[in-house]
């Protein structure tokens, strides 16, 4: 390498450590008891600067010392850690022993320094892994072993340092969140707009409201009985109203009581709800073409994601059934516990754009009605509501369009809805601005902690010393401890085989 630092070298990996790649121990001397040496497989196991074994084995093939430099090789290349105690490694890593003068966490910081560089001598296409030959021969630097020193505490200085803000900017993260949680608790159930109710007396009830939006449901139905009579050529039979069914009300009996001029509703009572268009559904011969769709993943809690929103083929009566309109509140069907009822409200964002069948829509009744009120409680109380009716299996949970339609809903009135609403919005924008800039400091710390490591390894973090001994001689002085070590052990008396007596005995 050029540019070396004063009094630098640069050299292979093999010349300044013992390389032992791992080798996985029979399956049959794996245990989770603790019996044995620590076992540790992979990067799976690292943490921040140690891994934390979850088995253990009592035949270890190969063996790391305590302080080793463990280095991933295979899925990914390149992730480090020291090893906490004695202990088996197995395929996926590889023990880096220091010789004396190199210090152990200098050769890890410049891996982790340079990491990127290492991970381009992976070879693979399912997974990347490093050979012993590339792996052996990867050229470190290697800088006077006081001035390594100097370097490794510059380094864990700085970083205890990045730590405590860190740490910091997370607790700070979490209030946030906390205060989210808790402003929409209060928006839903009445407590947020309080006072404002004592200055703003409804001229309405919830229950008027809803009268009014139990009268547009059933003339809705009404019109689109009346449209299919029509466009069949049939006149309507002297009952046909008879055959309206009434919506699921709320059972109230187990629900907290409301604010005084709300009342309780099911979804079933305040809109229509649909299911979307099925991925991969028999299609019948007739002409489609290609029209965006949203899938569980553009659905979030609280917002949508359309930076990937992909297409489907769809018939004309599939686009016309399917298209989302504005004001739609969206639900997804579930998956694991996050997605359960996850959902925000559809706003036109994309032209005739359709809804997978695992993301429900509702169409509110009426016009007026706020779709933001329903979301805001389908993501907060009605999170445990679903995920108390939800049909679960080991992993997964699901909502079907019965359960939803049963949601119980608050139902304020329509002025206070909108009063709410503009309230969460001006907040969570606020909690927004400030997460964001959370996430932009977390992500410096991590920038910078990157930058620290570069700095080091150019030579530029700490001072000098000329006083220091050269690498270079460093290099020799290790060349030669290694060439008597391996001479010594090339001229070690070989122990005598046993006699036929002496076996016997």
């Amino acid at each position: 390498m050029s540019g070396l630092p004063v009094g630098w070298a640069s050299t292979a990996l093999s010349d300044v450590a013992y390389v032992i790649l791992g080798q996985s121990p029979p399956s049959s001397a794996y245990n989770d008891v603790g019996l044995g040496l620590p076992f540790l497989q992979g990067k799976a196991e690292f943490g921040p600067l140690r891994p934390k074994p979850i088995k253990w084995c009592t035949d270890a093939k190969k063996v790391a010392e305590l302080d080793d430099v463990l280095i991933s090789v295979r899925a990914p290349v390149g992730p480090t850690n020291l090893a906490p105690a004695r202990c088996c490694i197995g395929r996926g890593l590889a023990a880096l022993q220091p010789c004396r003068g190199m210090e152990n966490r200098f050769v890890l910081y410049q891996i982790r320094a340079r990491e990127h560089e290492l991970a381009r001598q992976g070879h693979g296409v399912t997974f990347k892994a490093i050979r012993k030959k590339e792996l052996t021969s990867w050229p470190v630097l290697v800088a006077p072993t006081e001035e390594q020193h100097r370097i490794v505490t510059k380094i864990e200085d700085l970083f205890d340092k990045l730590d405590v803000a860190v740490a910091a900017l997370k607790r700070a993260q979490e209030k946030l969140e906390r205060y989210r949680a808790s402003v929409l608790k209060a928006a839903v159930e009445g407590r947020l707009t309080e006072q404002w109710r004592k200055e703003n007396p409804p001229k309405e009830s919830g229950e008027e409201l809803l009268r009014q939006i139990l009268t547009e449901r059933r003339k809705r139905w009404e019109d689109e009985q009346l449209a299919k009579f029509a466009a069949t050529g049939r006149k309507p039979p002297r009952n046909w109203k008879k055959k309206y069914k009434e919506p699921v009300g709320p059972d109230t009996s187990e629900l907290p009581e409301l604010p005084n001029g709300w009342c309780w509703a099911t979804v079933d009572q305040l809109g229509n709800v649909g299911s979307g268009i099925t991925k991969g559904g028999k299609k019948r011969a007739v002409a489609r073409r290609a029209v965006p769709y949203l899938r569980v993943a553009n659905v979030q809690r609280g917002c949508l994601n359309l930076s990937v929103v992909k297409t489907i083929l769809a018939s004309e009566d599939e686009v016309r059934r399917y298209s989302l309109e504005s004001g739609d509140v969206l639900f997804n069907e579930g998956g694991d516990r996050d997605k359960l009822g996850r959902g925000w409200v559809w706003s036109g964002e994309v032209s005739e754009c359709l809804h997978q069948n695992h993301v429900f829509r509702v169409r509110p009744f009426l016009r007026d009605y706020s779709s933001e009120f329903l979301s805001h409680y389908g993501n907060t109380a009605g999170r445990e509501w679903f995920f108390r009716r939800a049909t679960q299996t080991v992993n997964l949970a699901s909502i079907n369009q019965t359960v939803l339609r049963s949601l119980p809903v608050p139902l304020p009135p329509l002025r206070e809805q909108k009063h709410v609403v503009g309230r969460l919005a001006n907040t969570l924008r606020s909690v927004e601005l400030a997460s964001t800039e959370i996430i932009r400091q977390l992500n410096r710390a991590t920038s910078l902690r990157q930058s620290i490591l570069e700095r080091a390894y150019k030579g530029l973090l700490v001072p000098q010393d000329p006083n220091d001994e050269p690498a270079s001689v460093l290099l020799e002085r290790i060349g030669a401890e290694r060439r008597s070590n391996r001479s010594k052990k090339k001229h070690r008396p070989k122990k005598p085989k046993a006699t036929r007596r002496s076996q016997s005995v």
